[in-house]
């Protein structure tokens, strides 16, 4: 045998045992994949233990997320699966349950609006529509759960859906962090090996990826949005918490009143007939005890327009009774009291009566 036909031999024996090599990676690799599957399935099914038949055995949930699914068959005919988890979310409503329902799911375009056909049924089924909130973005069920505890900030929830699809809602909660229990509506029977069987199989093995591998996020997101009396995240700001000081008057201006109050001072007070000396200087120190305010003793922000007001009215009262004496004193005279030099003097007409 040639050198030739030797190195050709242990070429071949050489690509044969890599071959082999590689394909039992590949098998491994295949048994290992599907072992992965399988528990991932086997983990999703032992959420039914969080899920609930009972109406009185459910606990209170603030908020019910309803998943979506169209309202008919590709045949036109009503869809039993969309009917049946309306009933479910409309009896935990009214059996005080849950107080309000989130409605989430698909509306890609503007023919087919999952969640604008599920909040006409529950209003029909007699839930307020102030209690309903509608998730335009529920476009899966992973998107539908992220959302509800990113974009609605829920911490509880109730998933209302069939069973199965329960089942996969609650395991994409428990790795998001959110609280929920499961509350299965009536599911048709349609088989075993019905369509939707066959979909959920491998809607869960999607689940499992997503959830273990890929680790996928809603496609969309977007703002907080508060469901009743739920708190947003609060903004940051500069301003202060509370009041550094009570709110002023445009006119609350303790140089203004000060001003006002050294006018009053020195404005003369109005004398009466009857008035001493004795009894005007009390006046006076009383008016300036009343209305000259110095800046220490009362604070600007204690000076309010109150004040101002009762000052102009003292004032203008003291100038009026001063106006009405001085009146008096010229009716009550004679012409040999007073004689006012700007009113020219009458004729005697007694002296000359032609």
């Amino acid at each position: 045998m040639s050198y030739q036909d030797q190195s050709e031999m242990r070429f071949s024996s050489d690509m044969s045992s890599f071959l082999k090599a590689v394909g039992y990676i590949g098998l491994l690799a295949l048994v290992i994949g599907i072992l992965f599957l399988v528990l991932g399935c086997f983990r999703i099914s032992s959420y039914a233990f969080k899920t609930y038949e009972s109406i009185d055995k459910i606990p209170h949930n603030k908020v019910g997320l309803l998943l979506g699914t169209s309202s008919l068959n590709s045949n036109g005919q009503p869809n039993d699966y969309f009917t049946y988890r309306i009933i479910a979310a409309a009896q935990l409503f009214k059996s005080g349950k849950i107080d309000y329902i989130l409605a989430s799911g698909d509306n890609l375009h503007h023919s087919y609006n999952e969640p604008r056909q599920m909040i006409r049924a529950l209003i029909k089924a007699g839930v307020p529509s102030d209690r309903i909130v509608a998730d335009f973005a529920g476009i899966s069920t992973l998107d539908s759960v992220i959302r509800a505890r990113k974009v609605f900030l829920l911490k509880n929830v109730t998933i209302i859906s069939q069973d199965f699809q329960n089942e996969r809602a609650l395991f994409i909660a428990d790795k998001y962090d959110l609280n929920a229990v499961g509350f299965n509506a009536l599911s048709p029977n349609y088989g075993f090996f019905s369509k939707v069987a066959i979909r959920e199989f491998f809607a869960r093995i999607k689940c499992a990826f997503d959830v273990y591998l890929l680790k996928s996020q809603p496609k969309f997101l977007g703002k907080p949005e508060s469901i009743g009396k739920s708190a947003l995240p609060k903004e940051m700001s500069n301003k202060p918490k509370k009041l550094t000081s009570p709110l002023k008057f445009i006119t609350d201006n303790a140089k203004i009143l000060k001003e006002k109050a050294r006018i009053a001072k020195y404005e003369p007070i109005a004398k009466k007939t009857t008035d001493t000396a004795k009894m005007i200087r009390k006046r006076v120190e009383q008016a300036e005890y009343e209305y000259y305010i110095p800046e220490a003793r009362v604070p600007e922000n204690k000076i309010d327009k109150q004040q101002i007001e009762v000052l102009s009215e003292e004032q203008t009262e003291a100038l009026e009774e001063a106006n009405e004496v001085a009146s008096e004193s010229l009716n009550v005279g004679t012409s040999n009291t007073y004689i006012d030099p700007n009113i020219p003097a009458k004729p005697n007409l007694q002296a000359n009566p032609d």
